[in-house]
Formats: C-alpha cells, sequence, structure tokens
C-alpha cells in the first residue's frame, strides 16, 4: 500500500480515466473531485501501509492471515473515508442535497 501511495502521489493521474488512480463513481464525476479522491487516497494508502507494515514488525510472527486481514480493513478504511471526504465536498458545493451516497 505504501508503495502504491507513492507511485499515485509521485505520478498521479491528471485526467479522470477508467484505468490509473482512485476510480468510483462519485470520483468520476468531476476533474476536482478526481484530484481529491487521488491525493487524498494516496495519503491514506501511505499511513495505512506503514500502520500495517508497524503491526507486523511489532508481532513478529508470520500471521500471515492477520496481515490479509489488516490489509483488506485498510482498504475498506481507505475507501469509506475517501468516499466521505468527496461526499463532503459535494454537499458543500450543492451537488448532494438527497445526503445519499
Amino acid at each position: 500500500m505504501v508503495i502504491a501511495g507513492i507511485l499515485i502521489k509521485l505520478f498521479p493521474p491528471t485526467s479522470i480515466n477508467s484505468v490509473y488512480g482512485y476510480r468510483t463513481k462519485r470520483s468520476m464525476s468531476d476533474q476536482r473531485l478526481w484530484n481529491e479522491a487521488n491525493n487524498y487516497s494516496a495519503s491514506l494508502m501511505i499511513l495505512s501501509g506503514l500502520v500495517i507494515a508497524a503491526f507486523g514488525l511489532l508481532l513478529k510472527s508470520n500471521l500471515i492471515i492477520l496481515q490479509l486481514i489488516l490489509l483488506l480493513a485498510a482498504c475498506v478504511i481507505t475507501f469509506m473515508l475517501t468516499e466521505k471526504r468527496l461526499k463532503n465536498m459535494m454537499c458543500n458545493q450543492g451537488g448532494d442535497r438527497s445526503g445519499r451516497s
């Protein structure tokens, strides 16, 4: 996750595309949201990757299952926090007044 986050920070997708970047319906709806989603999710990936690596070093065990569970949790949390941020940006702009995701 750290490497993926760093790559997106170093080489951010400049335009909305279906190949590279944080791709959800919400992030791909607007260039401003696209840019924010890629920047924010990359930061979260770097942070969560470092946290998972620290847990791996602290546990000093071969609990691959636990590390996979932590990785999956980090992906879900990254997705949820990024979508929440985009939704808040849309609400502040007046783009999503229904309150639904």
